[in-house]
């Protein structure tokens, strides 16, 4: 299989956004769709390892980024879930038309919220790694330390915050993201993995939440010794492995 890797553009017309992407591969081979969590691309260095893993067991990879510099590319501060969700059902329809038949998808912390949200569903399996939930949106508490730790800015329609890295989180991030993750869950439909890290109770329970309230065949992983981005020793390696071994035992089923 020819690995060499290939810019791309995808139009997401609803929108008039692109979304770029970095093809691994060529659409003959089974596709993983890789998705980064909010803030990330798709040089991220965890889709770029998964990109290298996955093409060692015969699947080409599309690593994507929702947003960037590009005039017709997207604002961090104008994506929400039901944007990540669109922009998700845009890309894998376009893998379809060119001619990729199996097709995965894996999103990383918000993103893995964004698969939950998809529409369409167009693909042969979700795999969730350690995903945003929408639990606690409302809490009064969650909405103080929102407004303790980060400013609003009304040109940006988003809160901004300068500790550490810096982050940016649209505003709809917290007003548009109905009808929230269980029932999201109920109505998702295909194979579904959640993979979580072991370093956080509360990401765990939610990955629970998501494999109780879906209604297809499901699952749900800890990787032992492990943090949200599963950059420990051995970690990403345990991820991806677990991956693969959901998506040969759904490619199998089929």
């Amino acid at each position: 299989m020819d690995m060499t890797e290939h810019y791309v553009k995808i139009l997401n017309k609803n929108d008039d956004i692109e979304i770029h992407g970095v093809l691994r591969g060529d659409y003959s081979q089974p596709l993983i769709v890789l998705a980064p969590g909010l803030g990330g691309w798709m040089h991220d260095l965890q889709m770029f390892n998964a990109s290298r893993y996955f093409e060692e067991k015969g699947y080409s990879t599309l690593r994507v980024s929702f947003y960037g510099h590009d005039e017709k590319q997207r604002n961090i501060s104008d994506f929400g879930p039901h944007d990540c969700a669109n922009d998700i059902d845009t890309i894998v329809g376009y893998v379809h038309e060119q001619g990729a038949e199996f097709v995965a998808v894996a999103g990383h912390s918000y993103s893995g919220l964004g698969i939950m949200y998809s529409k369409k569903q167009d693909f042969d399996t979700g795999i969730l790694w350690d995903p945003t939930h929408t639990d606690g949106y409302d809490d009064p508490e969650s909405q103080k330390n929102l407004e303790k730790d980060f400013i609003f800015i009304d040109s940006l329609n988003s809160y901004v915050s300068g500790e550490g890295p810096g982050y940016v989180l649209a505003k709809k991030v917290f007003t548009d993201y109905g009808p929230g993750s269980k029932v999201a869950a109920q109505n998702f439909k295909k194979p579904l993995l959640v993979v979580n890290a072991s370093d956080t109770d509360f990401q765990i329970e939610r990955g629970k939440d998501y494999v109780d309230n879906c209604s297809a065949k499901s699952k749900q992983i800890v990787i032992p010794n492990s943090s949200h981005p599963f950059t420990e020793e051995g970690s990403m390696e345990s991820l991806f492995g677990e991956t693969i071994k959901w998506i040969e035992e759904i490619r199998n089923s089929l």
